[in-house]
């Protein structure tokens, strides 16, 4: 893959240029068209994407069959990073809205990176906590949002009256 590319996302900042060329190296890139599913929900293949254009939604199914829109990601964005980590099913199915472009690592690449002792393996790992501490502020601050709304009460015989 392209190193100017990889070396345009804040992910990989602070690496050397061989070490950029590396990482490229166990990169593809990839183009999805509108609509087009990037990530299924509850497959078990393991890819990061780091979107280089676009914006991917991010929706989810739920048992009823409702499909629940969770949020977009624009260009420098990441996912896929949990899935690789601990080998779960996808929790949700990522779309494309429009063109998108992504560079894909595989998880074996990724995982690689992850348990090496290099100083670019080193640099990875940091990238990667970064990015999942990134994650957890966002839904700290959703989840904010969402405890700071009025609760409402409903009764038993609230319900006996809708149904």
């Amino acid at each position: 893959m392209d190193t100017e590319r990889v070396k345009a996302l804040d992910y990989f900042l602070g690496m050397t240029p061989s070490e950029i060329e590396v990482v490229a190296g166990a990169m593809r890139e990839d183009a999805w068209w509108d609509e087009a599913v990037v990530v299924q929900q509850g497959d078990n293949k393991g890819s990061v994407y780091f979107v280089l254009e676009g914006t991917v939604r991010i929706e989810q199914r739920k048992d009823t069959g409702e499909i629940v829109n969770v949020g977009r990601l624009g260009p420098g964005a990441v996912f896929g990073v949990l899935g690789v980590l601990d080998g779960v099913q996808r929790a949700a199915s990522c779309v494309a809205e429009g063109t998108v472009r992504c560079a894909i690592m595989e998880r074996k690449d990724f995982i690689d990176l992850m348990n090496g002792a290099t100083p670019l393996a080193m640099r990875f790992q940091l990238a990667v906590l970064r990015c999942i501490a990134r994650d957890i502020r966002s839904t700290n601050a959703k989840l904010t949002e969402l405890a700071a709304l009025p609760s409402c009460k409903v009764t038993v015989e609230d319900l006996e009256e809708v149904f």
